[in-house]
């Protein structure tokens, strides 16, 4: 039953921090009167009672009700006014938002940041697909059947997919991790010394519910302080490592542009629109395209244009489209050949991309063992402090991530 109320405790506390801005530093004070008052009740119960049971058990709470009231004391001085202990332990005044600046930083350097890294890989991407995915084909009309023949010269660069998919969520994941630590630190900043702490305070003054208190005091504390410090002893052990540098330069980008001439030989037929409207019709919608003019001219028009139509048709056509297809595949296997281009292309996809995929996977290995010591610190800190103050030495949900 205790997991169970500490964890309904939790989610309503947490409900209201996220509600209308509150601060509810004022309970601990008013708690502390109400505690004195009933224990003050209790004490002259006891001595009309002559119960020495009861008159021990005032005096033990009393002194704990001190206690408590020395430790909201120290709380408040060293931790929510002054900030000196935490100032002193992370070696910043505003250390929570110089802990924010820390994972800004890892996430949106313009050099080596998580966003730059996952910036360059879909750009590479793109890239590989548009280069695995070019398939030329053939038409060559015979009398009676028409004989069509496709390729894709690039296909083979499609297995740098896999790799590509593997370190684009390893990314992802960090850059969610991240975000959330951030989200947790812009929370500690805001709720806790507003909302959380103040109640976990007033449970620790109350009796019955001290030993909660002390473990809630204990997260809070951790939240507040062991977060954001282990965020900065990161950010500091980061720089004095051989940080991987995962990232693409413009010109390793450009060169995974299959860019080749038997590809854009053909750009000019895609970009004019007279001819790529000519081109994208068939071969009866083409002859009457360029024989109807005829049948403005007077008298004659009828008669030219049944000449012209049939031609058009059944030879014209055809041979201009069997002369494109036959110059543009012939430019594509001399391409392949005789310059040994696809080969060449496979070849510096592969030289680029190897180098930097390895550089992703340190990043994202290094992202997780900063997460690990982050999560270490934090964890352990808070188990200390609870154990320090007297509260749950296990803490309910928040050991299984150990």
């Amino acid at each position: 039953m205790r997991l169970w109320r500490m964890l309904l405790i939790l989610s309503l506390v947490i409900g209201i921090s996220f509600a209308a801005p509150v601060n509810l530093t004022s309970v601990v004070p008013i708690t502390a009167v109400t505690v004195a008052i009933f224990l003050a009740i209790m004490s002259l119960l006891g001595k009309t009672l002559s119960s020495p049971q009861l008159d021990a058990w005032v005096k033990t709470e009393l002194r704990e009700l001190i206690a408590g009231v020395i430790l909201v004391v120290i709380v408040y001085t060293f931790f929510i006014s002054s900030k000196g202990v935490s100032a002193a332990m992370t070696g910043s005044g505003d250390y929570i938002n110089e802990s924010v600046r820390i994972i800004n930083n890892m996430l949106s350097n313009e050099s080596v940041g998580y966003d730059r890294a996952m910036h360059d890989i879909i750009k590479a991407g793109t890239k590989i697909r548009a280069a695995a995915t070019y398939a030329p084909y053939l038409s060559i009309p015979l009398w009676y059947v028409m004989v069509v023949y496709s390729t894709s010269p690039l296909s083979g660069v499609g297995l740098l997919f896999s790799p590509l998919s593997a370190a684009t969520q390893g990314i992802a994941n960090s850059i969610f991790l991240y975000e959330g630590i951030a989200l947790l630190l812009r929370f500690s900043a805001t709720a806790i010394p507003a909302v959380l702490l103040p109640i976990s305070l007033a449970f620790r003054l109350v009796p019955y519910t001290r030993k909660m208190g002390n473990t809630l005091i204990a997260v809070c504390l951790a939240a507040m302080v062991l977060l954001p410090f282990s965020v900065i002893i990161v950010g500091q052990v980061n720089k004095i490592i051989d940080y991987p540098q995962a990232y693409l330069k413009n010109s390793q980008l450009n060169a995974l542009d299959a860019n080749t001439w038997a590809m854009t030989i053909a750009e000019p037929f895609c970009k004019i629109m007279p001819i790529r409207f000519i081109l994208s019709l068939n071969d009866f919608l083409f002859s009457l395209v360029v024989c109807g003019p005829l049948l403005l001219i007077p008298v004659v028009g009828a008669f030219l244009f049944s000449l012209c139509q049939p031609l058009m048709q059944n030879t014209v056509y055809p041979i201009m489209m069997l002369f494109l297809q036959v110059a543009y595949d012939s430019s594509l296997l001399l391409w392949m050949t005789a310059a040994g281009e696809g080969k060449a292309y496979a070849n510096t996809a592969f030289e680029i991309l190897n180098p930097f995929l390895a550089q992703v996977n340190n990043l994202v290995l290094l992202g997780y063992i900063d997460l690990i010591v982050i999560a270490i610190i934090t964890i352990s800190g808070a188990r200390s402090i609870s154990a320090a103050l007297g509260g749950e030495w296990y803490l309910a949900g928040i050991q299984r991530l150990v």
